[in-house]
């Protein structure tokens, strides 16, 4: 299998922009959940107000994060399925961030990591020996 012909670098896009536009729409059900459940918690004459602050303050970094890595690599992932060249590098680079993602992720990573590494075969032909 050949891992230079351009599909191999079209599927890793479209898993790319899937699992991105996945991770998304669960930190939307993580926002209404919490929400549910703080809405739930204030009613309890025992909640203290000050944790919501806290829960504020979690609920901004969790999209912070998932805005840091989601989106840049959602747009990577389209780079990727049109074919450009700039996509390659941080395509690589979201390939190695996501071998921590076990175990879908570590199988995309890996995958990922040999599209982009991956040298052109020569098919039998021998190298062009020039004189000088």
């Amino acid at each position: 299998m050949d891992l230079t012909e351009p599909i191999h670098r079209k599927v890793v896009g479209i898993c790319f922009i899937v699992f991105s536009a996945l991770g998304l729409l669960g930190l939307l059900f993580y926002d209404f959940f919490m929400d549910f459940i703080l809405d739930m918690a204030v009613t309890d004459p025992d909640f203290d107000p000050m944790a919501l602050g806290v829960f504020d303050f979690i609920n901004k970094f969790v999209w912070a994060i998932g805005i840091l890595f989601l989106v840049p690599r959602m747009i990577v992932g389209f780079g990727l399925v049109n074919q450009r060249r700039w996509a390659d590098v941080p395509g690589l680079i979201f390939a190695v961030i996501g071998l921590i993602n076990f175990p879908i992720g570590t199988a995309l990573g890996v995958y990922a990591i040999m599209v982009f590494t991956s040298k052109p075969k020569n098919n039998g032909a021998q190298p062009v020996m020039r004189d000088n």
